[in-house]
């Protein structure tokens, strides 16, 4: 936007030199009045322009030129109101000095203030009701060339332009208002600083460090403030961007700030080490050495954008790629290196007008690898973020600089400031060998060296950074509480086996400001506290689900680890679990036999590996909390095959020894209205000293309440054994059927259950209600004709001759017809495990299109079968590892009706 200018610009320069130019008027209810007239100033002076001879007090520039700019030449009073100055059109005018460089380009000398921040009235905005979204929505631009030789009249006016936030910005900038304002509201204001955020800053406005303002939530005065634009988005702004490339995104990531997508992108490549990482992204390095910039390629991929040209977004924010490769210990394999300093200008310049407080002020994407736990020295990718140097570590940084020039200065500069004299930097050699050498003040040379980042320094920082992700998080969760307090009344929950976070939306519900578009109602005044995910065998890059939770619900909302170990360390004190009021979880049918009964002093043992006995276990540990709702597939009540209902009979044995009365219901969501024909059976415990009558449970319990059905045929009742190992034993032994039916209600080993019919009368959704425009169809989803016959093999009935391979025993293989297409005028079949994927498959679901094509679900059509909203698992994930989280899920709409009936009767 500049340099294009520069010709035209000289030339009116010297062709209005000396010219006397009488004011013009311009009507300031018209845009178009007020930006011709501001036209006029680009490529002459103040000076020229308002005949002004020279500024009163030209020691005193800072903010002269843009006043004389307001007083002078638009004639309007000089303000800090916090509307536009331009009120009539919703413009503000704002003037920015350039620096010209070295290599005769430009960049934007300092940050773009806006206006002053007010802690005290802030704090009660939104960013859409914000004074200062409103400024930013239109900006009349006046940019000059600075000299510090002239005075502030005879700055040569190089650019006058309309500017606003391009839509593509607009969420980075409220990303970072948000990041701000939920400082001041933590208290924090006295520690604002511009390693926060990326584009937008809380800039220090006061004429000394003891010019305070006070804040609302802490007693500690905080340093005045303004929103300003960082300098290196105005630089990005002024030069037009002409050689850098935008991101590009998907309609479903326009509303996502810089960092939410990037991390969305790197999201499908976790796990793998930089090797592994660079040979997906087409870059491979067997038998050459590796590029220094792999990581700055590696990411260009990654987003999108093209290997020879930079990324736009990261030029505004000012940010660099570096790899940082973490230890078992947390602490970087490498120190992070400057370019080399010349010694004569550091003996010259002061730490103020130094290259390394520039560089110290660069913004970083660190793309962090963790050493493998079993495999020492395998690095593999584990997460990306944002760090710049926080304001209060500058300060020591300005130590270490001071000190190798005061050293320079001294005639020592073969003296290196080391790592242990300062905990954020040290000086050491850089250059290609011994005789690479720069000249010192005092006419002798010395090895070439630069300015590091310690690497203890940027492990404690990552570390920081990370821990203060955890606390926002948990400071989310204390208010949540605090908000659906009634009466002291909060529900406190731990979700186990918590996948993509099914539980914990139909309990809790979903607000973020962030994600509107993914908001959901509460069941009642239920907070998740603690939560765990882990998927084995334990692979990083098999844990997406668990990243798809803290992507939702925040950074530390969700315990990645094995729950076994997790429970082992909670016994032997080395970690803490929250105490809670409710236990949620789905977990798999597995085998439930017990190996001892409880009269033995180490009481029930259960195979290893059986989820259950972990959900035991956590009972026992966590003092038996007072609810507990589980799902498993309804085959729990009758297997298994040799001991018809001996797992559920263990189970209820289970919960009753820790005082637990009982109730279950199978659960068809297609019978309540749901989209989706997905039969699962939902067990719920509560500690009660109520009378529990398992007969009266059937027709007016939680689940009789939450799912209204009739009871079909007659009701059985019978006692099960005392024991869980005499029921692992004994029970279900000789019968052809599981005495466990559909409906049921046990208290004391008492049981009663049924077969019921669903009693619903309210809406119903079909597949057709959750199909996306076809515009939002990828081609890949869509089956080519060729591959169509496969597929009505698959789907249609069949009686063949097979052969098992192992054996060589043959078998006719008999199996019934489905229909081909599914139809979007009934609810949906199960979604499996295996929906996601493009081969044929028997248990995928296939649509026909208005146009006559055949295509698959798309993932966001999935989320919404579950009754997710639409896009929960776009977090970056693989459509096929959507697909695998949306089959292991629940319908979310179930244990949200379940938890109101909870929440009505708690």
């Amino acid at each position: 936007m500049i340099d294009r200018y520069n010709t035209q610009i000289d030339h009116m320069f010297y062709a209005r030199s000396g010219m006397q130019r009488e004011y013009a008027s311009y009507d300031a209810s018209s845009l178009a009045s007020i930006f011709k007239y501001a036209k006029r100033l680009e490529g002459s002076t103040l000076r020229e322009s308002c005949d002004i001879p020279e500024l009163d007090n030209p020691t005193r520039r800072k903010g002269s030129f843009g006043n004389a700019v307001e007083q002078y030449y638009f004639h309007y009073r000089i303000n800090s109101d916090a509307e536009p100055d331009f009120g009539d059109v919703d413009t503000e005018l704002k003037t920015t000095p350039l620096r010209c460089k070295k290599n005769g380009t430009y960049s934007a000398k300092e940050r773009l203030v806006i206006s002053m921040i007010n802690y005290m009235s802030v704090v009660d905005e939104s960013w859409e009701t914000s004074s200062l979204q409103k400024k930013l929505h239109r900006i009349l631009l006046i940019a000059y060339q600075y000299d510090k030789d002239l005075n502030p009249v005879d700055y040569l006016i190089k650019l006058v332009e309309l500017w606003g936030i391009p839509p593509e910005d607009v969420p980075t900038f409220k990303r970072d208002w948000d990041t701000v304002v939920a400082k001041i509201k933590s208290g924090q204001a006295h520690e604002l600083s511009g390693s926060d955020t990326l584009y937008l800053e809380a800039a220090t406005k006061g004429s000394s460090s003891r010019d305070c303002s006070p804040q609302p939530f802490s007693p500690i005065p905080a340093k005045r403030r303004a929103w300003a634009i960082k300098s290196s988005y105005m630089t990005a702004v002024l030069n037009d961007m002409l050689d850098a490339q935008q991101i590009e995104r998907k309609a479903s990531e326009c509303d996502l700030d810089l960092l939410s997508l990037v991390r969305k992108r790197f999201e499908a490549y976790v796990g793998l080490t930089e090797w592994e990482l660079a040979e997906a992204c087409g870059y491979r390095l067997e038998g050459r050495r590796k590029p220094k910039n792999l990581c700055a390629l590696i990411t260009k991929h990654i987003l999108g954008v093209d290997e020879d040209a930079r990324i736009a977004e990261f030029e505004k924010a000012g940010i660099r790629t570096k790899t940082m490769r973490l230890k078992r210990n947390g602490i970087p394999k490498e120190s992070i290196s400057f370019p080399t300093f010349s010694y004569l200008d550091l003996a010259d310049r002061s730490f103020e007008e130094s290259d390394f407080r520039t560089y110290l002020q660069q913004k970083y994407l660190f793309v962090v690898y963790r050493e493998d736990s079993d495999e020492r020295g395998k690095f593999i990718l584990s997460e990306v973020l944002f760090w710049q140097m926080p304001d209060r570590d500058l300060l020591e940084a300005k130590r270490c600089y001071e000190e190798m020039r005061r050293r320079v200065r001294g005639g020592h500069a073969d003296r290196s400031v080391k790592s242990s004299e300062n905990r954020c930097c040290h000086v050491r050699p850089h250059g290609r060998n011994r005789d690479d050498v720069a000249p010192t003040p005092y006419g002798s040379f010395e090895t070439k060296k630069c300015f590091w980042l310690n690497a203890s320094y940027i492990g404690r920082e990552i570390d920081r950074v990370e821990r203060e992700q955890e606390c926002l998080t948990a400071d989310a969760v204390r208010a949540r509480i605090e908000r659906r307090s009634v009466s002291d009344q909060v529900i406190r929950v731990a979700e186990l086996f918590a996948g993509v976070g099914g539980f914990r939306l139909g309990l809790e519900g979903y607000e973020d400001d962030g994600h509107p578009e993914l908001a959901m109602p509460a069941a009642g005044p239920f907070v998740t506290v603690w939560a765990n995910q882990w998927e084995p065998p334990g692979r990083p890059t098999r844990q997406f689900a668990a990243r798809c939770y803290e992507a939702r619900f925040g950074a530390g909302s969700v315990v990645n680890e094995d729950i076994h170990r997790v429970l082992d360390e909670f016994e032997a004190g080395t970690i803490d679990i929250p105490d809670v009021d409710m236990v949620v979880g789905g977990f798999p049918c597995q085998d439930y036999s017990v190996a001892k009964p409880l009269s033995q002093a180490q009481g029930i043992v259960g195979k290893k590996g059986v989820l259950w006995w972990e959900i035991y276990r956590f009972l026992q540990l966590k003092g038996r909390p007072r609810f507990v709702l589980l799902e498993n597939v309804d085959r729990l009540l009758k297997s298994p095959a040799s001991q018809r209902g001996r797992d559920f009979a263990i189970i209820l044995s289970c919960l009753g020894s820790l005082g637990y009365s009982v109730e279950w219901r199978v659960v068809n969501g297609a019978d309540y209205g749901f989209p989706q024909k997905r039969r699962r059976v939902y067990i719920f415990a509560e500690q009660t000293d109520d009378a529990w009558i398992p007969v009266d449970r059937l027709k007016d319990g939680v689940m009789a309440q939450a799912f209204p059905a009739e009871v079909v045929g007659d009701i059985t009742e019978f006692e099960l054994l005392p024991d869980p190992f005499e029921n692992s034993e004994h029970f279900g032994r000789g019968l052809k059927r599981s005495p466990f039916l559909r409906a049921g209600a046990m208290r004391g080993g008492r049981v009663a259950t049924a077969d019921v019919s669903a009693d619903y009368h309210g809406p119903v959704k079909v597949l057709e209600d959750v199909l996306v425009s076809q515009d939002e169809v990828p081609e890949e989803f869509y089956v080519d004709d060729d591959k169509l016959d496969k597929w009505r093999y698959f789907k249609g009935g069949k009686s063949e001759p097979r052969v098992n391979r192992a054996t060589g025993f043959e078998y006719q293989y008999s199996e019934g017809a489905m229909a081909f297409p599914d139809p979007v005028d009934a609810p949906a079949r199960t979604i499996l495990t295996s929906e996601g994927g493009g081969s044929a498959s028997r248990s995928k679901h296939i649509v026909r299109t208005p146009d006559g094509r055949f295509r698959r679900l798309v993932p966001d059509e999935l989320d919404q079968l579950q009754g997710f909203p639409k896009g929960w698992t776009d977090t970056g994930m693989t459509d096929i590892n959507r697909a695998f989280c949306m089959g292991n899920a629940l319908i979310v709409g179930i244990p949200h009706r379940i938890g109101k009936e909870i929440a009505r009767r708690a």
